[in-house]
């Protein structure tokens, strides 16, 4: 499962990384019908790096130590619990973000119901899987 995902993040990235290059080398991006077409070029270049390296770990081998490291149980409820903390962080820094730029006058509706759009996606997520993963365990 981990191995796709990596390989999906991976062909997103050099898609996406292409893609902004590619609108800065023809020219296009001035013709994009968006207020900063220069942001088009650094957003979808940054977006594609960070995509890529997050993919760039399937190529490495895993060595024997790392395999069974990998499949202990005590280090698979460590990851589990730190990826959980992780999530809830990232989730309270970011309603907290949201708040803040609500009120500073920088948030518009498509901007703000996107971002909420994606919070609840994430909360509906977290508790399918804990649903599922309750019935199967």
């Amino acid at each position: 499962m981990r191995h796709k995902i990596q390989k999906a993040e991976l062909f997103i990235g050099v898609i996406i990384f292409s893609g902004g290059l590619l609108t800065y080398g023809s020219g296009l991006h001035r013709l994009l019908p968006v207020p900063r077409p220069d942001l088009v070029v650094y957003g979808t270049t940054l977006i594609g790096i960070i995509l890529i390296l997050m993919g760039c770990d399937i190529f490495s081998k895993p060595t024997k130590e790392m395999q069974i490291s990998e499949n202990d149980e005590r280090n698979i409820a460590i990851t589990n619990a730190s990826l959980a903390n992780a999530y809830k962080v990232t989730l309270t820094l970011l309603v907290l973000v949201l708040f803040a730029l609500i009120f500073m006058g920088y948030m518009s509706k498509v901007v703000f119901f996107s971002i909420t759009g994606v919070i609840a996606v994430g909360q509906i997520t977290w508790i399918i899987t804990a649903h599922y993963l309750d019935k199967k365990m």
